[in-house]
């Protein structure tokens, strides 16, 4: 399973940004629990601003929706929204990127 540049440099090339097909899979892996950007951000060593635009794109295509925050709760959520076969395919996509070779000669 690939993680880290190589899926970030296929992400970009196939979705438009290097960090949306992490953010696609994490939202499929949660389910209606969502994901928390600051969450997957410290999961994946890097700022969560890096999740805002992928997010944001989500949301105005009507695939991702935030959730309103818990009483107390600081943190923000985002869950999958929508059409359940949209999200398997997406998911199913991402999980065929992870898996791709990374070109020879590549570090």
């Amino acid at each position: 399973m690939q993680h880290g540049e190589e899926l970030r440099r296929l992400s970009a090339g196939v979705f438009g940004n290097r960090y949306r097909a992490e953010l696609i899979a994490a939202l499929a892996d949660a389910g209606d629990s969502g994901v928390c950007l600051g969450d997957l951000a410290m999961a994946r060593q890097v700022s969560a601003s890096v999740y805002l635009p992928p997010v944001h794109t989500l949301i105005r295509l009507g695939l991702v929706q935030r959730v309103p925050p818990a009483p107390g709760e600081r943190r923000r959520f985002y869950r999958r929204w929508g059409s359940a076969q949209a999200w398997q395919s997406l998911a199913a996509t991402v999980a065929r990127l992870q898996e791709h070779p990374a070109p020879s000669g590549a570090a």
